[in-house]
């Protein structure tokens, strides 16, 4: 008899206001969420120092739930901006969690859309698209979707951690490691 891993993927949504990270475990292709965080950081303090309290906080998160088994993939949201007073405190977030992950000797998996060149994470309307069916479906949609998805029945302690889960769940749908479901199919 064959048994079927598990697998398990880390999904951050990072920001420096309220960033959040999932994990999302895969057997016989259904997901299912196993654990949920987010932090905001004081908004007043300077960007260095919020980028500190997120890679405290992502260090924490992953030291209480690498353990022997890992992860098996590890992605983010893609983000890019036209100005750098939006880029930078988004790109200080990612290399907080960056540090974070590489500190246990991982690292962040590429996105590979099909027909398009490897990303860094996964872009905000894909996550929606691939998710919600819609890439402008908005954030109580988003956190329907992730429910439909993994069955979850607790409480989202904010948006920035169903945002987490959905980018998770993308990954999977895109890589083929779960089914795309639709409205009609009634989960």
């Amino acid at each position: 008899m064959t048994v079927k891993k598990t697998l398990r993927i880390l999904a951050f949504d990072t920001s420096m206001k309220r960033p959040g990270v999932a994990i999302i475990e895969i057997k016989a292709r259904r997901p299912r969420i196993t654990a949920l965080s987010h932090i905001a950081p004081e908004s007043k303090r300077p960007h260095g120092h919020r980028a500190k309290i997120i890679e405290g906080w992502a260090l924490t998160f992953l030291d209480r739930h690498v353990k022997t088994a890992g992860f098996d993939y590890i992605t983010r949201e893609d983000f890019s901006a036209k100005s750098s007073g939006t880029n930078y405190p988004v790109m200080a977030a990612w290399s907080a969690c960056e540090r974070a992950v590489n500190t246990f000797g991982l690292a962040f998996d590429k996105f590979e859309a099909p027909g398009k060149r490897p990303a860094l994470g996964v872009g905000q309307s894909q996550v929606k698209r691939l998710v919600t069916g819609s890439g402008k479906a908005e954030k109580d949609e988003i956190a329907a979707a992730v429910r439909r998805y993994t069955g979850y029945t607790g409480e989202f302690a904010v948006d920035d951690e169903s945002d987490a889960a959905s980018i998770g769940l993308a990954f999977a749908i895109n890589a083929n490691l779960i089914d795309k479901i639709t409205e009609g199919d009634g989960k």
